[in-house]
């Protein structure tokens, strides 16, 4: 499944439970002194810039360098001054308590964002090291983190876990990083903590997105969230890679002009998709061995609504209440747009549709053929965007198109399935402890896990020229959260999945099958929050 990029509800509810330690906590008497020393001396080794973003979570302009093969990559920058720092008491010493972390993984999750032993991420993880180190030095703790393993959608290994110890009134987890699917399913069933009401917590500052306070914060309330404290959620986004190649030799060459003035829209888009297309071994059928426009996936449905800044629900800023918003003119119009260029075969290619899914894993995925040269376009997260490092092929990185020029800023989409949120469980024995530490975490993430991942990862690596760069802090300062999504509202994910992968454009008529179980699901979690006053 991975190779398809298919996303698939899996049903089997077994799981596998790891205690897994960072290496600097793997005996719990490690000697707290000789911690401070150590970390001391990555201080001294390490360059540090620090960085505060402003409103929305835009990861930081700053270069962490640790890993001599990225230091001739990665661009260094000089450290900024630091404007922001929490509001938290000086001076809480927690005697060596064992600060307990949950961290859920599975087939669609990979990344541990507490974990020093992330394959392929060794700067970040020297990132996390550091991070980790000076929590536990500030607040004489020790950080465990606690993995499980399984199905990382509603009913899966996240939920199970915080029912369990909804039940028996207890809390084994100082701080959960749980799925997306998992924090929404526990949210209106009352498992976990307002983050509003936690001592010390302060979502309106930059190491926490703040988009996500917009979009998911139901009656006011904020029962999980994302930011600087974990990368998942930056490898769950969605954005749209170019061959700069193919754009060259089809003489388009103001893709990164359009973008950064505004003007990259779904007019654009799809004038440049129709431009290219090569029936490359001249059997006058186009295939997975010809060159397309576009290459996509099932997500892209999804992926374009958020970029248009479109939504199934979402929260109405007047009401602050969770509404259906997935049907009207415009939407309809998008909808019909997205299907139409993504199903014409001349110029386009589902590579997991039915008709295509075997084919196009036999000659290495969407992204082989990308490497290939054999697409203009081709959408993805950047979780998979680290497979081209090593791709001979020049590529940039845009973020989906707006719907129109009046729509005024971008959108962009974090995909439940990758992506984890943090929360707090109802029964947690300290909530000031908990509240200083994690607000720490946070911001301690934003000086060194979000510039590491961003600047030495992403920029140094993955972006291959400045004008991408600027795209990803477009990308990732206006990216949204689907509600509509994260609750399961009237199946419609799954349905728009099952339509794009069957080529068939039958999206009114998905709406309206599926309308009353979505309006009742709606009022559910309505009735369940409003009642949690």
């Amino acid at each position: 499944m991975k190779n398809s990029q298919c996303c698939v509800l899996y049903t089997n509810i077994d799981f596998s439970v790891q205690i897994c330690y960072t290496d600097f906590n793997k005996r719990k008497g490690f000697d707290l002194t000789m911690k401070k020393i150590i970390a001391t001396l990555l201080l001294v080794c390490m360059l540090v810039p620090f960085v505060v973003a402003c409103g929305e979570k835009s990861p930081a302009a700053v270069t962490t360098v640790a890993d001599p093969a990225a230091t001739t990559e990665a661009p260094v920058t000089d450290a900024p001054v630091v404007t922001e720092y929490p509001d938290i008491p000086e001076g809480l010493d927690y005697d060596s308590y064992d600060f307990v972390i949950l961290s859920c993984l599975g087939n669609s999750i990979v990344f541990n964002d507490f974990s020093v032993e992330n394959a392929d991420y060794d700067v970040v993880n020297d990132a996390i090291f550091k991070r980790n180190s000076e929590v536990e030095s500030k607040f004489n703790i020790i950080i465990e983190s606690v993995e499980l393993s399984g199905d990382v959608f509603s009913s899966g290994v996240g939920t199970q876990a915080l029912r369990k110890d909804y039940a028996a009134g207890e809390s084994q987890y100082d701080l959960c990083g749980v799925s997306t699917w998992h924090a929404a399913s526990a949210a209106p069933n009352g498992y976990l903590v307002d983050l509003y009401e936690v001592p010390y917590i302060d979502l309106s500052r930059s190491w926490w997105d703040s988009r996500a306070n917009i979009d998911l914060g139901i009656y006011g309330k904020m029962f999980f969230s994302t930011g600087d404290i974990g990368i998942t959620d930056n490898l769950a986004t969605h954005c749209i890679l170019f061959s700069k190649t193919i754009a060259a030799e089809n003489n388009i060459n103001d893709i990164y002009d359009l973008v950064l003035n505004g003007k990259w829209t779904w007019d654009k888009f799809e004038e440049y998709v129709r431009m290219v297309s090569e029936d490359l071994n001249g059997d006058d059928v186009m295939s997975e061995y010809d060159r397309f426009g576009l290459l996509c996936w099932n997500d892209a449905f999804q992926a374009s609504f958020g970029g248009a800044r479109s939504k199934i629900a979402g929260v109405d800023p007047e009401t602050s209440e969770f509404a259906l918003t997935m049907y009207s003119d415009r939407n309809t119009t998008l909808a019909t747009r997205i299907t139409t260029l993504c199903f014409d075969s001349r110029y386009s290619i589902n590579t997991v549709a039915s008709l295509y899914s075997a084919k196009v894993n036999a000659v290495g995925g969407m992204l082989g053929m990308f490497a290939n040269e054999q697409g203009l376009f081709a959408t993805t997260i950047f979780r998979n965007v680290p497979q081209l490092r090593d791709a001979e092929m020049d590529f940039g990185i845009i973020p989906y198109p707006m719907f129109d020029d009046a729509q005024g800023e971008y959108g962009g989409y974090v995909s439940a399935t990758y992506s984890n949120m943090y929360c707090v469980e109802l029964h947690n024995q300290d909530l000031e402890r908990t509240g200083a530490i994690t607000e720490y975490i946070a911001y301690v993430s934003q000086k060194y896990v979000t510039p590491a991942y961003y600047e030495q990862t992403l920029k140094g690596r993955e972006a291959r020229d400045e004008e991408s760069i600027k795209c990803l802090e477009i990308i990732f300062a206006n990216r949204s959260f689907d509600a509509g999504v994260f609750y399961g509202v009237g199946g419609y994910t799954g349905s728009l999945t099952d339509m794009m992968k069957a080529l068939n454009n039958n999206f009114e008529r998905i709406y309206t099958a599926g309308k009353r179980m979505a309006e009742n699901t709606i009022k559910n979690i309505n009735n369940k929050f409003s009642a949690q006053q």
